[in-house]
């Protein structure tokens, strides 16, 4: 059995996979973390109460690792070595029909969708996994389709099927077969765990569009871009540290120029959205970056009194954040929205006594428009509005917090209405 004091002091801080092996070097168990040394700590730390667990840790000799860039890298990392190497502690995967696969077929436009039992299939190009989180890759393969859009009907009809016009499948079979296989290589690539590959390819591609002045393909080369690199933000992204602190300095920078507010380092942005339709049902959400990266422990949720929409909800969730003396004070917050957003805020943060400290700027989404209010004497004097040209670098962070804020306000704003909606159909009956 492997001793935890031989092993802990060699594990990183970092996302990867983390392999038990036996006496003879052969894997035992695979699986993967977003933090590596927290997650095997785990094992030795934790009480444990189920045997085959016990088992595992007595077989162990040794315990190896593969960092990687992101969580969702570690994730197809796994499915690949679970794949290669069967190992016996990983729940009987191989007859298992639980745990699902993504497979690609062998068609004119291939389709892309999750399977149970790949060897059965007679018809695949190609096939990843298994994926033991199934809730994971579902979510994975959901969002990859708005950056690569991919067939999702099982059959091909000669109009557009019944799925395009409710929207929920992007009509792939419409456009030319080359650009569709296009699509569906770098799906692969991205399978494939080859993410660092597949946007340095996007990236030259855009730079020889625009070269070209074809300019309306370089600008979706360029949203194709700041979605995966949104996805992988969601997914725990493996920041590269030092583009992190010049991010987070150049936002200092900035708001220390056009706000009045001088923050210490920023070490702690937040981030809040309003979620809501009618007066019904208003909702609203905190996330946290910590150094840049999101810290999912520290999201909260709110449920919201009507009180004039968005502004009123926005002033709302900061009020009784700010209530929370024991939290964490953040350096600086971001809001979903414009002026009228950010004027709320800033009413909250006032009230608590806090503006001279807490700066607060805006992102908009239609013109993706920085605005910093000028603040004197715990007063708004006047507004600047950055372009996406002239804070690029701020852009990238404020956008991808912006968006997880976004997400996790319209998640919540509908396991809600979904109860409210059930609950009103018992009542009918």
């Amino acid at each position: 059995m492997i001793k935890k004091e031989k092993i802990m002091p060699k594990l990183p801080d970092k996302p990867g996979v983390y392999l038990f092996r036996g006496e003879k070097k052969q894997v035992l168990y695979v699986g993967k973390a977003l933090n590596l040394k927290k997650r095997v700590r785990n094992y030795f730390d934790k009480e444990i109460k189920q045997e085959r667990i016990e088992k595992l840790l007595d077989e162990t000799q040794r315990i190896d690792f593969l960092t990687t860039d992101s969580e969702i890298e570690a994730l197809l990392l796994e499915a690949r070595l679970i794949k290669q190497h069967w190992p016996r502690y990983n729940v009987r995967l191989k007859d298992d029909k639980r745990y699902l696969y993504v497979g690609i077929t062998q068609e004119k436009y291939p389709q892309v969708a999750l399977i149970r039992q790949p060897e059965k299939e007679n018809n695949l190009l190609a096939w990843y996994g298994p994926f033991p989180s199934s809730a994971s890759i579902k979510e994975i393969l959901r969002l990859l389709c708005r950056v690569f859009p991919y067939r999702s009907c099982r059959k091909l009809t000669a109009k557009p099927c019944l799925y395009y016009h409710l929207k929920l499948c992007p009509g792939m079979c419409l456009t030319e077969v080359k650009d569709y296989r296009r699509q569906i290589r770098q799906i692969r690539l991205f399978l494939d765990g080859q993410i660092n590959p597949l946007v340095k390819g996007l990236q030259k591609e855009m730079k020889k569009a625009s070269g070209e002045e074809k300019y309306e393909e370089a600008a979706q080369l360029k949203k194709q871009i700041q979605m995966i690199e949104a996805l992988l933000f969601r997914y725990g992204l493996g920041h590269d540290e030092e583009k992190t602190q010049q991010q987070l300095t150049e936002l200092r920078k900035l708001l220390v120029q056009y706000s009045g507010v001088e923050p210490n380092r920023i070490q702690r942005l937040e981030a809040y959205d309003v979620a809501n339709l009618g007066e019904n049902l208003i909702v609203g959400s905190m996330v946290v970056l910590l150094n840049g990266e999101p810290d999912k422990s520290q999201y909260r949720q709110f449920k919201l009194q009507w009180s004039g929409g968005d502004p009123g909800g926005m002033k709302q969730i900061l009020s009784r954040r700010l209530s929370h003396q024991e939290w964490p004070c953040p350096q600086a917050i971001l809001v979903d929205g414009g002026k009228t957003q950010i004027a709320a805020a800033f009413a909250a943060v006032r009230e608590k006594n806090l503006a001279k400290t807490i700066p607060v700027l805006g992102l908009v989404k239609e013109k993706e428009l920085v605005y910093i209010p000028k603040v004197v004497r715990e007063r708004i004097v006047g507004w600047k509005a950055l372009s996406y040209r002239s804070s690029s670098l701020v852009h990238q962070i404020l956008q991808q917090a912006r968006d997880e804020a976004h997400r996790f306000a319209q998640r919540y704003y509908k396991k809600l209405h979904q109860k409210a909606t059930f609950s009103s159909g018992l009542k009918q009956k």
